[in-house]
């Protein structure tokens, strides 16, 4: 229900210089017959990853140039002002919810709004460790190939995760799915305490119409090459020649190896 809205919001905010894509000049990356999306950052990075105040938070209060609707009672869905791949989708917590904390089922309710169209991939970094760059709760989607998914559906990841499959998309199904997982992984390190929010470790979600996908992670680069959760769906934000270079020399899927568990 967001994806034709969100393209009329994109538009206005590209004219109107709200909006900042951050990647030019894509590559391809092709290993093991695998063809990985590199994208190269351009000037409008530098705006985005600038110092920013330490209690900066782009959500309370979000740009209105990004807002594009409301996803039920307790979120809202922007558009990503620096997007790698146009439009990009936030789907944010009204209030501010620590991306650590673990997901309820409500955000899940608000997060499966957005897989109305075909294509459609979301993915969640739970954690600084995971790739997060902000701490307040916020789930993305983007709509494009995954080119790590039939190494995904066919059980042959070579780190730790888990997989579930779906017909359809359920909120109630992925949560209890989600907190099984959290479980076994050892991912959720403390309890709700004292008005204290539970907490977990580093890992990263992701989230197709019909499977979702959860590892645990253990670093969030190697080398200056920054990976979340959209990296291992097969799509890496690089920063120059090089990176590109040592990418290739160091394997791909021995990176986001070295960066899972």
């Amino acid at each position: 229900m967001f994806w034709s809205k969100a393209n009329e919001v994109s538009t206005q905010a590209l004219l109107s210089g709200s909006l900042m894509p951050i990647s030019t000049d894509p590559r391809v990356l092709v290993e093991n017959g695998i063809s990985y999306y590199l994208h190269l950052k351009n000037d409008n990075s530098k705006k985005k990853f600038a110092p920013k105040p330490k209690d900066f938070n782009p959500f309370l209060p979000y740009d209105e140039d990004m807002f594009v609707a409301k996803a039920g009672d307790n979120h809202v869905c922007l558009l990503n002002k620096f997007p790698v791949l146009a439009p990009h989708l936030l789907i944010c917590s009204n209030t501010f919810i620590e991306q650590t904390a673990p997901l309820e089922h409500g955000d899940f309710a608000a997060w499966i709004m957005g897989y109305d169209d075909p294509d459609v991939l979301g993915f969640y970094n739970g954690g600084f460790d995971a790739g997060a760059s902000q701490p307040h709760r916020h789930m993305q989607l983007v709509k494009t190939d995954n080119p790590l998914q039939r190494l995904t559906v066919c059980g042959e990841l070579p780190f730790e995760h888990r997989l579930f499959a779906y017909d359809q998309l359920d909120a109630q199904l992925l949560i209890a799915d989600y907190c099984r997982a959290m479980s076994q992984m050892g991912l959720i390190v403390s309890e709700e305490k004292d008005g204290q929010a539970a907490k977990c470790k580093p890992y990263n979600i992701l989230l197709t119409s019909r499977w979702m996908l959860i590892l645990p992670r253990s670093a969030n680069n190697i080398e200056g090459i920054f990976a979340n959760g959209i990296n291992y769906a097969g799509h890496f934000l690089l920063t120059n020649e090089a990176q590109v270079r040592w990418l290739e020399d160091h394997g791909v899927l021995k990176f986001l190896s070295e960066c899972a568990r």
